[in-house]
């Protein structure tokens, strides 16, 4: 199975490069086969220079592990889910939490944190950048939320944690669904998917 992460203008520079290679890799053959070797081949560089900018590969899941969540911290920020209906509001809600954790590269992310945080020499970086990116974009989504739903009364994390569950399990049955069997899927059913439940939740709102 080959998926390419595809989000976002790519960075050119020899770090994004190896680690958007590091990315591919992980995604093509999971966390450990991801060798140091074959992240290199695939950077076009040789592991000296990936040892010069990060050091040990653990170095490098690490800084992988920080560009994610400084790409989530960037979107939340920079997020816009005004809209004079609630379904444009959870329109543009839906694309914000699509736009990551509907990419394949959150996959490759979640790969990433499952294993440096049981990974004794980086575990506690590791778990400091997850608390990190969670205390700086909480609130932010919080907020966001508040201005979806137009003070509708409901579950705080609700509309976030089913739409983020949508855009997850697409890309996860994506991802594991074997090649031959990909021409049967229909890809008009993930937005379809997304469209029927935000109209559903629209009419709550309305």
């Amino acid at each position: 199975m080959t998926t390419r992460p595809t989000s976002g203008p790519p960075d050119d520079t020899t770090r994004g490069k190896v680690i958007q290679a590091t990315l591919e890799c992980i995604l093509d053959t999971g966390f450990y086969r991801a060798s140091s070797n074959e992240i290199a081949r695939r950077a076009g560089v040789s592991w000296g220079v990936i040892q010069h900018h990060f050091g040990t590969r653990e170095a490098l899941m690490v800084a992988a592990h920080r560009a994610g969540a400084a790409r989530l911290e960037h979107l939340v920020e920079e997020a816009d889910v005004s809209g004079p209906t609630p379904a444009e509001r959870l329109t543009r809600y839906w694309d914000l939490l699509n736009s990551y954790y509907g990419r394949p590269e959150y996959l490759a992310s979640l790969q990433i944190s499952l294993n440096l945080t049981r990974d004794p020499a980086v575990s506690a970086e590791a778990s400091e950048t997850i608390v990190t990116i969670n205390e700086r974009t909480q609130k932010r989504f919080i907020d966001l939320e508040h201005e979806v739903l137009g003070g509708a009364p409901t579950t705080p994390g609700f509309l976030f944690h089913t739409l983020r569950g949508l855009a997850l399990s697409h890309v996860v049955l994506e991802g594991i669904t074997p090649t031959e069997l990909k021409a049967q899927r229909h890809p008009e059913n993930r937005p379809a998917h997304a469209r029927q439940l935000i109209a559903a939740l629209a009419k709550q709102l309305e």
